[in-house]
C-alpha cells in the first residue's frame, strides 16, 4: 500500500511567500493599538469628573443666552 502523503521522498523548498507582509500587519496592529491607548489615557475624563462638567456648564450656558 501507498502511504496517504507520497512526497516524503522529495524535496519541497521552504518559501517565505507572504511573511514579510504579515510581520507588518501584525506591527501595525500593535502601533495603533498603542496609539488609541496613549490617546484614550491622555485625553479621557471620567463623567464624574469636575473637569468635565466644568467644560460642559460652560459651552451650554454661552448658547442659551
Amino acid at each position: 500500500m501507498h502511504s496517504p502523503t507520497p512526497s516524503t521522498d522529495r524535496y519541497v523548498p521552504f518559501k517565505q511567500e507572504g511573511w514579510g507582509i504579515a510581520l507588518f500587519v501584525v506591527l501595525l496592529a500593535v502601533v495603533c493599538a498603542g496609539t488609541a491607548t496613549y490617546i484614550h489615557k491622555r485625553t479621557y475624563l471620567h463623567p464624574t469628573d469636575t473637569r468635565f462638567r466644568a467644560a460642559y456648564e460652560s459651552s451650554s450656558s454661552a448658547s442659551h443666552e
